[in-house]
């Protein structure tokens, strides 16, 4: 058992580092949040430092001023917390600051047994947010034992809109004059390079980076799934992240890195993928049991990541903007697929909206026929009524009625969540 003293101190404080928080990108998700009015709990999932718990303080300050309590389980101090321990921490919690209604808790999921202790909180009829950083173990507890008593919320590094807010710009609304076109040109070069974590944003601490992908892996990978050999998980995924944009398959990566079984490989991505670092996108089938055939592709959670730990992906300037565009379709909660055939290939095929996206760096009078000639094929193949090429900064006449081509800048701004 952890002693009243030592959580007493911890949450003071955290709640004091809490309060400090620099809120001042209001992050597009927090008018779902805000909006929310049920009684399940509230799940934030995403990767390491994108700012779920800045998320947390804005809606706290937004709706709950003076009227939380919040506590952060990523902490040495509580090391070995164990599931009898929250209820001394709720004490500790009520004698502090009194009885409060609503309950924040950042990275629960380091505390086995935390789904039982949010369910009592529920029964009791508080409110309760969460944060956490694996998919995995996040969604089994609460489809275990909050089945149907829990709201997710996936939460990205910032998008292009809030990377500009985070400048003090204000994205423009409507067409856009000349000096608007340069400005919002010149600061997409910026986030296409720089990426869109908070903390190399906002504080410019790009070394952060770096950094940020051996904590992912030991904190939120390691730590938390059955792995023999980390140096064989950290080759993997160090070539997943180098390899943004290419089919992968795990046949592949087993001979590449000499490791026993494809299922060892399989297991190592989807720890990626449950850590929110990386994500991989199927092909394109008709045929349900045809989608886990084919080569995946795989992408980066953040191009700034990419930019510090894949050397030399800057000279594929195309793999990462269509890195990018990947990013922005899961933050906008799409299911989309890759295209491909014997003759042609295309990006993105997005059913629900019955959309192929091309994502293209530049188009030249040497690809030209090869971009559009994979998009219009995809759109045949998907049945699809509407095609989109994006480009890096090209704005040119549609090459057909059902088709058109956009500044990638643009796109992004144009489907950020209202």
């Amino acid at each position: 058992m952890i002693s009243k003293s030592v959580l007493g101190t911890a949450a003071k404080d955290q709640m004091r580092e809490f309060n400090a928080l620099e809120g001042t990108v209001t992050r597009s998700a927090l008018r779902v949040l805000s909006s929310y009015r049920g009684s399940a709990a509230v799940v934030v999932k995403g990767v390491r430092r994108c700012g779920k718990s800045t998320l947390l303080k804005q809606l706290a300050t937004a709706r709950f001023p003076g009227d939380f309590h919040y506590f952060n389980f990523d902490d040495d101090r509580i090391a070995g917390f164990k599931t009898g321990d929250f209820q001394a921490l709720m004490e500790v919690l009520t004698e502090a600051s009194g009885e409060k209604k609503n309950v924040f808790l950042d990275e629960v999921q380091n505390v086995p047994g935390w789904e039982l202790f949010v369910n009592r909180l529920l029964r009791e009829g508080r409110h309760v947010f969460i944060t956490g950083s694996n998919a995995n173990l996040l969604s089994r507890e609460l489809g275990t034992h909050l089945t149907g008593r829990h709201v997710d919320v996936e939460l990205y590094p910032f998008s292009f809109a809030e990377f500009l807010k985070a400048a003090g710009i204000e994205p423009p609304k409507g067409f856009y004059s000349t000096n608007e076109k340069a400005l919002l040109s010149r600061k997409f070069k910026e986030y296409f390079a720089k990426g869109g974590m908070p903390e190399a944003v906002v504080l410019g601490n790009e070394m952060v980076l770096s950094q940020l992908v051996n904590d992912i892996i030991q904190k939120d990978i390691l730590n938390r799934c059955s792995i023999r050999k980390p140096g064989e998980l950290k080759a993997v995924i160090r070539f997943m992240i180098a390899n943004a944009g290419n089919p992968i398959t795990y046949h592949s990566m087993k001979d590449n890195f000499g490791v026993k079984s494809s299922n060892t490989v399989q297991k190592y991505v989807e720890c990626a993928e449950e850590a929110y670092l990386v994500f991989t996108v199927r092909k394109f089938e008709r045929k349900a049991k045809l989608l886990d055939k084919s080569p995946k592709k795989v992408y980066c959670v953040d191009n700034g990541i990419l930019v510090r730990n894949a050397p030399g992906i800057g000279e594929r300037r195309g793999a990462m903007l269509e890195n990018l565009v990947a990013v922005h379709l899961k933050r906008l909660g799409k299911e989309f697929y890759y295209y491909g055939s014997a003759n042609s290939e295309a990006d993105f095929v997005v059913p629900g909206d019955k959309t192929v996206v091309q994502v293209c760096y530049e188009l030249t009078t040497e690809n030209r026929k090869r971009e559009l000639g994979g998009l219009l094929e995809a759109m045949k193949g998907t049945k699809a009524t509407r095609g989109l090429v994006l480009t890096f900064d090209q704005e040119m006449e549609s090459p057909g009625r059902d088709v058109s081509v956009k500044p990638a800048w643009q796109w992004l701004l144009e489907t950020e969540p209202k």
